[in-house]
């Protein structure tokens, strides 16, 4: 690979030099005017210092895979942040501001900081017990969010989910459950090329039948004897049911869909063999 000229090298240094230099002074002026950061009360030559320092660290990261110097960044503010009795929140913020200053001075965008956002969560996680702070688990620097809020989170959403079905009309209930029950099923039978034993899973389940989709040539009317479930685990007991093909759904490509009524009701005592 041919290397650039000494002069081109040059002067693409100095135009990433000149960006830092603009982006620094933006973030400076960012931070300093920040009402929520204690960090706001350095002195701003300081302030364009620590942003410059984060925007070599973060394009190191970015363009080269070099993480290590945005970890060093982390590990020094959070001294300085320390040293200077600053809370959590502030370095947090400190962190976000420099993000979103590049994201709007610089042209950043945000599928660029999935990397760097990990190693700064990875280099805060390891700093804790070592500082005065709680860091808390999971914490996201970005959002703020942390292990335990995106737990409770999914227990709300969970809940909310249960709510809403419990609040539908009982026939919608059963329709729209249909879908989600995906059971493993023994399938025995005599078809037309000859015998068929296949262990498969239910595509939808409902109280007089299953369906499932196969590769083999089932026909309707097809009569069959369809352990369901199906467990194929050392001891388990299995029941199986007589049943008859129904109706078959052609999928050009793919599986044919095969819709099966059993010929007992799987409520009944003599229906188990």
């Amino acid at each position: 690979m041919d290397l650039l000229p000494e002069a081109e090298t040059t002067k693409a240094k100095s135009r990433q030099d000149e960006r830092r230099q603009v982006y620094a002074a933006a973030a400076g002026e960012r931070l300093r005017a920040a009402e929520d950061c204690q960090f706001s009360l350095l002195p701003y030559e300081e302030l364009v210092r620590v942003a410059s320092t984060w925007y070599e660290a973060a394009a190191e990261a970015m363009l080269r895979g070099n993480y290590s110097a945005i970890d060093d960044l982390i590990r020094a503010q959070t001294r300085v942040a320390a040293e200077q009795g600053f809370e959590l929140d502030d370095l947090l913020e400190l962190l976000r501001l420099c993000r979103r200053v590049a994201i709007e001075k610089d042209g950043w965008n945000e599928d660029q900081f999935t990397d760097v956002d990990a190693v700064i969560g990875d280099a805060l996680a390891a700093l804790r017990g070592k500082v005065a702070w709680e860091i808390p688990a999971g914490l996201n620097y970005v959002t703020g969010e942390t292990t335990a809020d995106r737990e409770q989170a999914q227990r709300d959403r969970e809940a909310a989910e249960v709510a809403a079905k419990a609040a539908q009309p009982r026939g919608e209930r059963r329709i729209h459950g249909r879908n989600k029950l995906h059971m493993p099923i023994r399938v025995r039978g005599i078809l037309s090329e000859g015998p068929v034993d296949e262990i498969t899973r239910t595509d939808n389940v409902a109280k007089g039948g299953v369906y499932f989709l196969s590769d083999k040539p089932y026909f309707k009317g097809a009569a069959l004897q369809v352990m369901y479930p199906y467990w194929s685990t050392p001891g388990a007991i299995n029941h199986e049911y007589p049943a008859e093909v129904v109706r078959l759904d052609e999928k050009e490509g793919r599986p044919k869909g095969i819709a099966v009524r059993f010929k007992v009701s799987l409520g009944s005592q003599e229906s188990g063999r």
